[in-house]
């Protein structure tokens, strides 16, 4: 639309996965022959940092902006009234807390607990942390429920959001998340700041700790492949130094943290691992497994919905629930020729690289924000 003016919005995305596919994205809208005059890129500090390690050409980019914004606080700050410039504005994963709105508002949305209610999570959580993702999670639904139009990742969350009645099926696109490009390309991998120095099988968790993400077994998954199967196995994890301050004494004596890694260190955290385990109970996506698949690693996951629609027949599952079934199928892979040899490395690598792909994302995703209304 001649004289519309269209916003990128990435301000609210700090850590995690959020970040990463943000910079991937943004990463991507860089190399574009052709960019739109009236497109606006807001980013957070953590997308910028990311953008500019990994040599991503940001002056491609006439309105760009690194500003932050932090959950409901969004509401009475500056940039709130501000985007009611823009005709439409996407936010790469919402919910977007905006009232009154001259928009049209398009938003990512990765947030299981609000299609998943009833989960693997809930019986680890005390009584007061279940009353405040409740809480969370009912002021968070309502403000997806403002969005005309919602991206998801994969096809099982576009059906339960229209089971909730969120949001219409007509007003969801599914896009497939994937591999960031910098694993195709070599020479933006960074070196850890971390020396990794073991003779024993390394395998290794990236993300964050969070509850879902099911960490805690992680300990008892090693002890039980010393003390049944004679496996010295040593763990490696990416948590950030508070997150590490918040693990148990025993977790922190069985795991290795190597800290919160940037975009650019992932590659290099995969290669130094034997394989890599994702335990997770709740996903809505996760790139970590296909990440694992494209540096050649064994992943062993966690045996649930979200995983099989990631990686199909390319990975080793396990029950999350129990410590006994990880470490029996790790220690199967390790010791059984024909077990470790039924998935090809090789073949896995293949289909993650064919799951998709960051530039066909990205201009999926701008092609619907330059859409008319």
């Amino acid at each position: 639309m001649v004289g519309s003016k269209y916003l990128i919005n990435a301000t609210n995305l700090h850590v995690g996965g959020g970040v990463q596919v943000a910079t991937s994205l943004i990463g991507e809208l860089s190399r574009f022959d052709v960019l739109p005059d009236n497109l606006f890129i807001w980013v957070s500090s953590a997308v910028d940092h990311n953008l500019r390690e990994l040599g991503y050409n940001i002056d491609r980019f006439e309105n760009y902006q690194t500003v932050n914004s932090y959950g409901l606080k969004f509401i009475f700050s500056k940039m709130h009234k501000k985007m009611n410039d823009f005709d439409k504005v996407f936010t790469v994963f919402g919910p977007l807390y905006t009232f009154n709105k001259n928009f049209f508002s398009i938003v990512g949305f990765a947030q299981p607990w609000i299609i998943y209610p009833d989960n693997d999570v809930l019986p680890l959580l005390s009584v007061k942390q279940k009353v405040y993702l409740k809480l969370k999670f009912f002021f968070q639904k309502f403000f997806f429920k403002l969005s005309n139009f919602i991206f998801v990742e994969l096809e099982h969350v576009a059906t339960e959001l229209e089971k909730q009645n969120i949001i219409k099926s007509e007003n969801i696109q599914v896009v497939r998340n994937c591999i960031s490009s910098i694993y195709l390309e070599q020479n933006c991998w960074m070196k850890l700041s971390f020396d990794i120095n073991s003779d024993n099988l390394k395998i290794g968790f990236l993300g964050r700790n969070y509850t879902h993400k099911n960490t805690g077994i992680l300990p008892f998954v090693k002890t039980i492949l010393y003390d049944k199967y004679g496996i010295n196995v040593d763990f490696f994890v990416t948590f950030t130094n508070d997150e590490w301050d918040l693990c148990t004494e025993n977790f922190k004596n069985n795991m290795t943290n190597v800290g919160s890694l940037s975009v650019a260190q992932c590659p290099s955290f995969y290669e130094e691992m034997d394989a890599i385990i994702f335990p997770s109970l709740l996903e809505c996506f996760s790139a970590t497994p296909l990440e694992s698949m494209v540096m050649g690693k064994p992943l062993f996951a966690s045996d649930r919905v979200f995983n099989r629609d990631i990686c199909s027949s390319y990975s080793f599952y396990f029950d999350p629930l129990s410590p006994e079934s990880a470490a029996s199928v790790i220690a199967k892979y390790f010791s059984d020729d024909s077990f470790r040899e039924s998935i090809s490395l090789s073949e896995a690598k293949e289909y993650a690289l064919s799951f998709s792909n960051a530039h066909e994302r990205a201009r999926q995703y701008l092609n619907c924000l330059l859409e008319p209304i």
